[in-house]
């Protein structure tokens, strides 16, 4: 393949993917066709690949019953705004942490695009031996609130919850090619030679300053929880365990959300392991119904904690600020497996909950995760009721 032919497809899969706008490569009547970047053998192949690798990565994802990254969902899902308000503006958390595109090579841009498909240090932290001590955020800045809301959590939901792990995913552990290889190899089922060349190329390109020494937040915008017992050949069974990426911490540090930010998104991801504790998911719904009912009462649960007078008490307010830039990481992707539900549904599943714990005497009382799920049932087709005016 020629290296013109080779940048436009990277270029063009850059653009869909709505990380980069690639440096023009058209003909012009004064200068002629711009002069292609070069590629080297090990981004060639991964280049040849990328079509397959994202199929791939999707349906071992669907499999496991993972979301889709935010920044993916934010930028690649369809919008229809005919029911729904959408919107088709990149949120600002976002806008925050993408890279500068224009002072990477294409090799650097091809190992970013890997990551992004493959979530490679959030995959590595869910389903992987992890050895502490551990800190959360680039720098371990998040760590003791990070830790001091788990502990809170813990207390607050009456579920078991003794063998609920939470460990960071640093975007610097892809310095080891090894690891990249075993997470596409072990979880993806990757070709092993095409893993080869995909592991080596991201441990060489992330040594360097323009992609972070691997610490960019776009490689580890993301927060999943699982239920554990996933065989992981050579592994055994994986951990029930929340993987707790350094990248949406800093985001939303750099849009000002820092006091909120960390507990918020903590306590929506424990809210899945409420659900899973308690089987509060909806098998009887299909695919993208099932992920939505999943994401939007778990954004109840993480904003009744909040607001509850023995869980955070935070300033409603607050806790609004945060959710109006969180929720836009919504969708309106109906028919998407990892559908989160819309901005305005997630914003009002929030409001509901901190109602909930407003009006409730005494101010003490914590409903049981059973009860509350019974509450939210009941108020779900009014969370999701059509919202589009005209």
């Amino acid at each position: 393949m020629r290296k013109s032919i080779v940048w436009s497809a990277v270029a063009g899969l850059g653009l869909s993917l709505g990380l980069l706008t690639a440096p023009a490569v058209v003909a012009t009547a004064a200068t002629g066709p711009a002069a292609a970047p070069p590629v080297s053998a090990e981004a060639q192949q991964v280049i040849d690949h990328l079509p397959e690798m994202r199929a791939q990565a999707d349906a071992v994802r669907e499999r496991l019953g993972l979301p889709d990254n935010p920044v993916r969902d934010a930028v690649l899902n369809a919008i229809d705004p005919t029911q729904y308000q959408c919107s088709n503006a990149t949120p600002p958390v976002l806008s925050a942490i993408l890279p500068d595109v224009a002072s990477m090579t294409i090799d650097q841009i091809v190992a970013l695009l890997t990551i992004v498909i493959y979530d490679v240090p959030l995959m590595d932290a869910l389903y992987f031996p992890q050895s502490g001590p551990f800190t959360f955020g680039a720098t371990g800045e998040f760590t003791h609130t990070v830790n001091k809301t788990f502990e809170s959590l813990k207390g607050f939901w009456d579920i078991p919850s003794q063998d609920v792990e939470l460990v960071p995913a640093h975007g610097r552990i892809m310095l080891d090619a090894e690891r990249d290889y075993r997470v596409f190899t072990v979880l993806y089922g990757a070709n092993p030679a095409q893993s080869r060349f995909s592991a080596d190329l991201i441990a060489r390109e992330l040594r360097s300053p323009v992609l972070g020494w691997g610490d960019l937040p776009i490689f580890s915008f993301n927060a999943f929880a699982a239920p554990g017992g996933e065989s992981v050949p050579g592994y055994g069974l994986s951990h029930r365990r929340i993987a707790y990426g350094d990248g949406v911490l800093d985001g939303f540090a750099r849009v000002g959300l820092a006091d909120v930010a960390p507990s918020a998104i903590l306590a929506h991801e424990f809210g899945h392991q409420v659900q899973f504790s308690d089987n509060l998911m909806r098998l009887d719904l299909s695919g993208p119904e099932a992920s939505r009912w999943a994401e939007l009462q778990a954004d109840a649960f993480s904003a009744y904690f909040l607001t509850h007078a023995r869980g955070e008490s935070m300033n409603w307010k607050r806790v609004q600020d945060f959710g109006q830039m969180f929720y836009q990481l919504g969708d309106c992707g109906f028919t998407a497996a990892g559908h989160h539900g819309t901005p305005n549904q997630r914003m009002r599943s929030a409001l509901w909950a901190a109602g909930l714990a407003a009006s409730l005497r005494p101010r003490g009382f914590i409903l049981p995760a059973r009860t509350f799920n019974d509450d939210f049932a009941a108020q779900y087709p009014q969370l999701i009721a059509p919202d589009a005016t005209t």
